[in-house]
């Protein structure tokens, strides 16, 4: 659940507005403010605020607009369209809506404001099972320990665990990972094989096979593949 500041939301129309968003969304908690809350206490309690400016007149309220986006929170602004005093591109964090508008495009506009306030998120990562490829840093954590690969090893890694179940000719692993920088043909491939599955399989974990007079391919754990062998090249 998400605390939200209602700022503003004193008469008959802003409160029917609060309550649709609320019938809408009922994830959203309301906690009422004064114009003279502390931008402190508004940054450790709420995650986002409303502020209903549409009776605010010509001035609008620029005051308590800003005083909210100071605090950090993502802020949506109901205003009459007569103005946008006080209300610049420079501050990101405020979504505008024109009075009158529905609880849904007030609803819509507080989840964009606080989506793009959230962390950033890193989903560059490869997993499966306990095998877990970070494309961001080129490490690989197998049981929460790091392998140690060297830079051809780790791409051809990632290059069948980011197509698992199919099947790759050497020729066609010498062309994606090797391009024209190597040597000793195919066996080139090979040689690789052996060395990544002497550092990431074990008893419990086979994670690339070989399909006889083809190539290879990567099993993620829990898969199942017919015609192929785990053994050695």
């Amino acid at each position: 659940m998400s605390s939200i500041a209602l700022l503003g939301f004193a008469d008959t129309e802003s409160e029917r507005l609060a309550a649709g968003i609320s019938a809408l969304d009922p994830s959203l908690k309301f906690v009422k403010f004064t114009s003279e809350t502390s931008k402190d206490e508004l940054a450790t309690s709420v995650e986002g605020a409303l502020v209903w400016g549409a009776g605010a007149g010509l001035a609008g309220p620029s005051g308590i607009v800003h005083a909210a986006a100071d605090a950090g929170v993502p802020v949506v602004v109901v205003l009459p369209a007569v103005s946008l005093e006080g209300i610049t591109a420079a501050r990101e964090k405020i979504e505008v809506c024109f009075s009158p508008c529905t609880p849904e495009e007030v609803t819509l506009r507080l989840s964009i404001a606080m989506s793009r306030n959230a962390p950033a998120k890193t989903f560059n990562k490869i997993v499966h099972g306990e095998l877990v490829i970070d494309c961001d840093c080129y490490e690989v954590m197998l049981k929460g320990r790091k392998v140690d690969l060297t830079y051809k090893e780790y791409e051809l890694l990632k290059y069948l665990a980011s197509n698992p179940g199919r099947v790759f000719s050497r020729e066609s692993l010498l062309r994606s990972i090797w391009e024209y920088d190597y040597f000793g043909g195919t066996r080139t491939v090979d040689v690789h094989i052996r060395r990544l599955r002497s550092k990431i399989d074990d008893v419990s974990n086979h994670f690339i096979e070989t399909q006889w007079n083809v190539g290879y391919r990567f099993r993620s754990p829990g898969g199942t593949t017919s015609g192929a062998s785990g053994g050695s090249t």
